[in-house]
């Protein structure tokens, strides 16, 4: 055999017992269950949600939960193609009070994540943004993590105004304040107005809570489409309450980060603490 088809082979040879070891040592896909991914390094499980399709690609949640039976992180991956060819124009939904036309894409969470207060979530697009005017206006996405079924998040209806029927001060963190209007399908907004883009700052992401009448019904991840390309590897502190309406693994922080090895996007929460409701 020639010098440079030995070293072909050998080199050939040593790819693959890289990938082997690669594979051996941290995930591990189940042959009778795609969705379930072992991950032997961290001794976490990964169990995804159904895929939804988004753009060109696809959306997927998922949640990791330990050999103790916390989870570890939760959120929703979007391969490289969910980012391309993303709608416009006037078919979207979420017309009206306090928010512009927004595209909506549902997905469910696998049943392991009963453990967490999140019963689905949705991606709701923004090709042009929303208000205020010269803020939010940057096309970006909403990732609400919704405490309700669907069902009663159909039920909804507009308000103008600042809504009179809210949670208790103490479901909501500080220094959060209530936003004008009530979205339809989706429930009254709450920011944080210590966020940079509030100060001035351009808006990148930014973290939203929701209520409808006395519950606090979504947490939400807003950012940018710009931001999520730039591809970061950001960790935020959540500002959290006093008191919990609902059992269950809550997160005190978000990410959003990039996975180079599956090519995807990563919006997802982390940090979980598990909190008792008020009786």
């Amino acid at each position: 055999m020639k010098t440079f088809e030995k070293t072909t082979l050998l080199l050939t040879v040593i790819k693959s017992l890289m990938i082997m070891m690669v594979a051996s040592s941290c995930e591990l896909l189940r042959e009778d269950d795609p969705l379930i991914v072992k991950n032997k390094k961290t001794a976490e499980t990964t169990y995804y949600g159904p895929a939804v399709a988004m753009g060109n690609g696809k959306a997927q949640t998922f949640i990791a939960i330990n050999k103790g039976g916390s989870p570890t992180v939760m959120g929703v991956a979007l391969n490289e193609k969910a980012l391309e060819n993303l709608p416009s124009g006037d078919e979207g939904t979420h017309p009206g009070v306090s928010h512009a036309r927004s595209f909506e894409t549902i997905l469910q969470f696998p049943k392991q994540a009963e453990i967490t207060p999140y019963k689905f979530m949705t991606i709701d697009w923004a090709p042009e943004g929303h208000e205020p005017e010269g803020i939010y206006n940057l096309p970006h996405f909403d990732f609400h993590f919704y405490m309700i079924s669907n069902e009663e998040r159909l039920t909804i209806t507009p308000f103008d105004g600042m809504d009179p029927e809210i949670p208790e001060a103490k479901y909501m963190p500080v220094p959060y304040i209530q936003l004008p209007g009530r979205v339809p399908n989706m429930g009254v907004h709450w920011a944080d107005p210590t966020s940079p883009e509030l100060g001035g700052e351009t808006f990148t992401r930014t973290f939203i809570y929701g209520s409808f009448k006395e519950k606090v019904i979504f947490m939400e991840p807003m950012i940018t489409l710009d931001y999520i390309k730039s591809k970061p590897t950001t960790v935020n502190d959540l500002k959290l309450p006093t008191h919990f309406q609902v059992n269950g693994f809550y997160p005190s922080e978000y990410e959003v980060k990039y996975n180079p090895v599956r090519k995807e996007y990563l919006i997802m929460f982390s940090d979980f603490n598990f909190k008792m409701a008020d009786q």
